[in-house]
Parts: C-alpha cells; sequence; structure tokens
C-alpha cells in the first residue's frame, strides 16, 4: 500500500476528480492548505492589470471575514508591482491505494495539474504500513476496497 499527497493548484479541483473518477479511485480527501514552494509564494506571471494578486487578496480577505462583496467596486483597483504573498490557496488531495495503482495515478495527477508553470504543486508517494476500517476491523488491503 502507498498514500499519494498532492499539493494542486485550487483551480484544478474538479478536472482532478474526474481524472481520478475514471481510474476507479474510490477513497480520496481534499483539504484546504496554504503554503508556498520553489516560488517563494510571489506571484511572478504577467499581471499589468493586478488581477491574479486582487483575486489572491481578495481571497485572503474574504476568509478572514474583512470583506463580504469583493465586487464592491473599492475593491478593484489595478496593482502595479509584485507582491510577495508568503503563502498561496492551495488544495492538498490524500488517496491510499495498491502499490500497482500508483503509476496510473501519478500519470493522471501529473498530466492535468501541469502547465508549465511555477506553482503548479508536488505529488508525495509515502509507504504505507496498514489500514483500518472500522467498521469491520479489516486491514491491510481489504479495508482499501
Amino acid at each position: 500500500m502507498k498514500e499519494i499527497i498532492a499539493i494542486i493548484r485550487t483551480d484544478h479541483v474538479e478536472a482532478t476528480k474526474g481524472a481520478l473518477e475514471s481510474l476507479d479511485v474510490k477513497g480520496i480527501t481534499f483539504s484546504h492548505v496554504i503554503g508556498r514552494g520553489r516560488q517563494g509564494g510571489i506571484i511572478r506571471a504577467p499581471d499589468p492589470e493586478g488581477t491574479v494578486r486582487r483575486d489572491v487578496g481578495l481571497y485572503f480577505m474574504q476568509q478572514r471575514g474583512i470583506i463580504h462583496d469583493a465586487n464592491e467596486p473599492k475593491y478593484h483597483v489595478p496593482v502595479q508591482k509584485e507582491i510577495e504573498l508568503g503563502f498561496l490557496p492551495k488544495k492538498m488531495l490524500t488517496i491510499v491505494v495498491n502499490d500497482d495503482e500508483v503509476p496510473h495515478i501519478i500519470d493522471a495527477l501529473t498530466q492535468i495539474n501541469r502547465s508549465g508553470q511555477q506553482g503548479d504543486g508536488k505529488i508525495f508517494v509515502c509507504p504505507m504500513t496498514d489500514a483500518v476500517r472500522i467498521r469491520t476491523g479489516e486491514h491491510g488491503n481489504m479495508a482499501l476496497s
């Protein structure tokens, strides 16, 4: 058994779910996370109107309860310089599968989430020593099916 942990962009969640469903992957856990990788939390994409930075900033302000209506005109002022955001919103998915399924899942995750830009994410594959289905007490691969 292996545990696959993938950190992906938030806008790729639906496509990722669809790809995993087509591979008949049953148990998937998605979590909201924030973090940074090689890009250091800086958005370096060309963005003369500041829409990417503004949208991420609006996301954080909404999450913290500072604003409730992101469509209000005063929140649509263009930003002309890059901002170091520190941590960016991402999604983390966790899957525990049999060893023979890992390459297919890695291929699917890579194809769906690769844009060729920094921030596409990471995939970690970890050994899993056991799994237990609480309801029945089944162990190992039996607990995964």
